[in-house]
């Protein structure tokens, strides 16, 4: 008898016949012993035989494999063709869809992982392409994944203009009631006076009325501008526009998208001039022009 941990214990030997609850655990049965054999299985081998078959660049290396030029790596293994022990699979393949969503796995891994997962069984030259496509097309992954990425660099502020009207800041105001054909405002600022100019203008309008107005109203009073800040539209961005003012010897700075603070001196002459109109035609809208 020996005490342990405050109980007292007593070993007693008990033979295996009336032990038999215990002893049947380190007993085997001879007679009912299972036998099980596992191994991987390519339930598209039959598929993907068939694919080779049809496709032109597999033909070409079967035929460089039986003439013996084939280049190093290439070997046809029970009609597959095998590229250092990797599965080829023609870049067209329909079997390309399954396989990347094999390799993506259910933990939508990244595209270095779905690519090594990849690259253990199958070849294409393309083949970081079409997973990175594949991962950046994933629903799943632009859903509930984080961007990894540089932060961006450091706002550039506009250079600080020395004389009244040698940079300006241009832009528009939509949606008025149509009064003689005129439903938008160009809006033209002085970055250095302030001063702003206020055009109506027809909708739609192009590149040509933007600039004969501008014309018309700046260049005239003004002359020629050294820059133009604006943001990315149509008439801003079009050919004929930066052709005029690169000939002029005007240079035009515009803002990237969904920034509009870049251009936040027309901005803010956009909101006052809007909050006059509010206060002076409210109650008469047709008569804001």
């Amino acid at each position: 008898m020996s005490k342990l941990f405050g109980y007292d214990l007593t070993v007693e030997y008990r033979a295996g016949k009336f032990n038999t609850v215990a002893d049947a655990l380190s007993r085997r049965d001879e007679e009912a012993a299972v036998l099980a054999l596992s191994g991987p299985l390519f339930t598209d081998y039959d598929a993907l035989c068939a694919e080779l078959q049809d496709d032109t660049a597999a033909q070409n290396l079967r035929q460089q494999l039986a003439a013996g030029t084939a280049p190093d790596g290439w070997q046809l293994v029970d009609g597959l063709l095998l590229y250092n022990n990797r599965i080829f699979v023609p870049e067209g393949s329909t079997l390309w869809p399954q396989l990347l969503r094999d390799a993506h796995g259910a933990g939508h891994e990244g595209v270095q992982k779905t690519l090594h997962r990849l690259r253990a069984s199958f070849y294409n030259s393309s083949i970081h392409r079409l997973v990175r496509d594949f991962v950046r097309g994933c629903a799943i992954c632009q859903r509930n994944k984080t961007e990894n990425l540089h932060p961006t660099g450091l706002l550039q502020p506009l250079p600080v203009p020395s004389h009244v009207w040698s940079d300006i800041a241009m832009n528009f105001v939509e949606g008025f009631p149509r009064v003689g054909g005129k439903s938008v405002i160009l809006t033209i600022v002085d970055r250095f006076s302030k001063m702003a100019h206020f055009v109506a203008l027809s909708h739609p309008y192009s590149a040509q009325s933007v600039a004969r107005a501008f014309f018309d109203n700046i260049v005239r009073l003004h002359g020629f501008p050294c820059s133009i800040v604006s943001d990315r539209d149509t008439v801003f961005t079009s050919q004929f526009w930066e052709e005029l003012f690169k000939l002029a010897g005007v240079k035009l700075l515009r803002s990237s998208a969904f920034h509009p603070q870049t251009d936040g001196q027309s901005e803010v002459t956009n909101r006052i001039i809007v909050m006059y109109l509010r206060c002076l035609a409210g109650d008469r809208p047709r008569s804001w022009l």
